[in-house]
């Protein structure tokens, strides 16, 4: 416990700006859905056939899973807090169109009747009436839906939103608990926080005579005064802090989120920030195209990539090539057909590779796929999510090999190795510079039938970004052939195992490496 604490100390400024982030993306999704909620909720009261209707479609957005839905967004809206705000939304409507269909609803229609005999207009009757009384039931809604709205949003992390999701991913991409603590705990909190403001709301709009206790009302106006104060505060020094930087050059470092990107994306940022005037921003993205698709909408400026994935993933290939030749018909259809390219290698390469215990191995005889091919049967495989719908991952390759597994297990990279030693299953896929791999002295097994293309490291940019920003361009070719796979597999290492930040862990590389001064 001592030792979370420490770390939690140590990583206050980031959970404070995970946090601020978390609060506005909520906060925006759960403050618009109560602006168009509501009056939907009042108006279907209307018509028996069109609350159905109307109650209907909100509940399919509800059923749609939130990482699906944050995928299908990307092309329309691109990455950041926009898109994330915008699905969120939907996934607020729900309970806020419910609760205020059946609060407004549930008004006695005798109560109803002796207003309108008081000689009370239909607005008036609802303004005076029907809201008061079903506020309660409403304010149950926007309770039900914020707290939801805050666990959800973590998931915003992988389309570069930020958040607390940042840190609870980067913590499962790594085998920290401590992060991903770190992320959760805050969340948590926020929701009980979150679900504690509102109740104090709902006591405030609630009519006096309708509380257990009307002197109750007084100290809850009182509790709200603050909490509204606080939060004009906090939006006027946020839009403060905007308006300092708005006239700061910027560029915006995209990467993956699992251990190996995440140390790319901030060495290409810490080298950009030492070598030229611009602020850096980075932004962690999920893997699959919604990067591919981010740089191309010109969400990011740079990113590094794996010419094996662009090869396969993004240009569709299926023809073996050396790498010279793959990263020359990277980088021509790129040009031409992408706006997009990329530059030299940085001097190392990550395939997919299959791993074993070593004694697990030994028993069967298992020495490449081939070999595996023959107990695979009675095997469980598991492997990163993006492995398994590539034709460079899973579906390429047991049509390659015809080889078929008892069991397939889609899970997150970080925990891919972790499974395997602790023996939940016999074959995992990862990547072959991974930390874990020399640490539990696990055996690679040979791709002899070299179906795994080359996967060297390049930096992928905007087309035409070198003619605009040559200093930022010359900055990342320090970069060039600067990396092995024996300091890359290191570097996985230490990101996961050392209690020293990652970005100490990086700056400390490139100065040793004379590619920045200290």
């Amino acid at each position: 416990m001592n030792s979370f604490i420490r770390y939690f100390i140590e990583k206050l400024p980031e959970v404070y700006i995970a946090l601020m982030q978390h609060i506005q993306i909520t906060g925006l999704a759960v403050i618009i859905a109560i602006v168009i909620g509501v009056p939907i909720g009042i108006f279907i009261i209307r018509s028996e056939r069109l609350s159905k209707i109307v109650l209907t479609v909100a509940g399919i957005f509800q059923t749609i899973p939130s990482l699906a839905l944050f995928g299908l967004i990307i092309p329309i809206m691109g990455i950041g807090i926009k898109p994330a705000v915008f699905v969120l939304f939907l996934y607020s409507l729900l309970p806020i169109i419910t609760n205020t269909y059946i609060g407004i609803k549930g008004v006695d229609k005798s109560t109803i009747q002796a207003a309108i005999g008081m000689g009370m207009t239909n607005f008036q009757v609802l303004l005076k009436v029907k809201l008061p009384i079903a506020v309660a039931v409403i304010m149950g809604g926007i309770r039900i839906s914020t707290v939801a709205t805050i666990g959800t949003a973590t998931i915003a992390a992988l389309i570069g939103a930020g958040g607390l999701g940042e840190l609870i991913f980067r913590g499962i991409s790594t085998s920290n608990n401590n992060l991903v603590l770190t992320g959760a705990i805050p969340t948590a909190i926020l929701a009980f926080v979150a679900n504690y403001i509102l109740g104090i709301l709902e006591k405030v709009l609630t009519p006096g005579g309708m509380l257990a206790n009307p002197k109750e009302k007084k100290r809850n106006i009182f509790i709200a005064k603050i909490i509204l104060a606080i939060l004009l505060l906090g939006i006027g020094y946020k839009i403060y802090e905007n308006s300092k930087e708005k006239d700061v050059p910027t560029v915006v470092v995209g990467h993956k989120n699992y251990t190996e990107q995440r140390i790319l994306g901030i060495m290409m940022s810490q080298v950009i920030e030492a070598k030229t005037p611009y602020k850096v921003k980075t932004v962690e993205l999920g893997t699959g195209t919604v990067i591919f698709e981010a740089i191309k909408s010109g969400d990011i400026d740079v990113y590094p990539e794996y010419t094996g994935v662009a090869y396969a993933a993004y240009l569709g290939k299926k023809e073996k090539a050396d790498a010279k030749t793959i990263f020359d018909i990277i980088k021509s259809e790129y040009l031409a057909d992408h706006n997009l390219d990329i530059r030299e290698p940085m001097g190392f390469e990550n395939t997919y590779a299959f791993t074993m215990k070593p004694e697990v191995a030994q028993k069967y005889g298992i020495k490449t796929i081939s070999d595996l091919k023959k107990y695979a049967n009675n095997m469980i495989l598991s492997g990163p999510h993006e492995f398994m719908e590539r034709e460079d991952g899973l579906l390429g390759i047991q049509k390659a090999y015809n080889i078929k597994f008892k069991g397939i297990l889609s899970m997150d990279q970080g925990l891919v190795i972790n499974s395997l030693v602790s023996d939940k299953i016999e074959v995992a896929l990862v990547y072959s510079t991974d930390g874990l791999i020399a640490k539990h002295k696990l055996l690679l097994l040979e791709d002899d039938l070299k179906f795994f293309p080359p996967y060297e490291v390049v930096v992928t940019m905007r087309k035409g970004y070198e003619n605009t920003n040559g200093d930022v361009i010359e900055a990342l070719d320090s970069l060039v052939g600067a990396l092995n796979e024996t300091e890359m597999q290191e570097l996985n290492l230490m990101a996961i195992e050392s209690d020293e930040p990652i970005e100490k862990i990086i700056n400390r590389f490139l100065i040793d490496k004379g590619i920045i001064e200290k």
